[in-house]
């Protein structure tokens, strides 16, 4: 009888403990954010995040205790003016990775909770339909 229980309790933990596993397969690379007056109540990041599973990660929100609000925004050109737009979700397609980056896809950073001279680290959160993905990313003059 001892042996049954053990064994159900040894599935019921081992059960748990997989459904809370963190997603190993989406990493964040490179992140930095741009340095910004001090008085900025707007600044925007840059990221990496590759995805070596075999499904498509599609990330709904990006969170910071940092900052007041995130979203992610897209730049395109149309009919010759540079325009930027708010994006629902960023899709990371399987085995592939999508970069933000100047000019293109980045973050938003809205209504910075506190100073971030150069150097300063920032934690985010990627949120996904599988849990979240965090990162530490450190605010940086524009490279050159």
């Amino acid at each position: 009888m001892l042996h049954r229980v053990l064994l159900l309790l040894s599935l019921l933990f081992a059960f748990t403990h997989a459904e809370a596993a963190p997603e190993t397969s989406t990493q964040v690379r490179e992140g930095w954010i741009r340095l910004a007056p001090p008085t900025a109540k707007v600044m925007a990041g840059y990221l990496t995040i590759d995805n070596t599973g075999s499904e498509d990660v599609v990330i709904s929100e990006v969170r910071s205790a940092d900052f007041g609000a995130i979203e992610i925004h897209e730049m395109t050109m149309q009919d010759g003016v540079m325009r930027m737009r708010r994006v629902a979700e960023l899709r990371v397609p399987a085995g592939g990775h999508v970069t933000l980056e100047p000019g293109g896809l980045h973050l938003m950073l809205f209504r910075p909770q506190r100073s971030l001279p150069a150097g300063s680290k920032v934690d985010i959160r990627l949120i996904t339909a599988g849990g979240e993905l965090t990162a530490t990313i450190e605010v940086r003059a524009a490279a050159t």
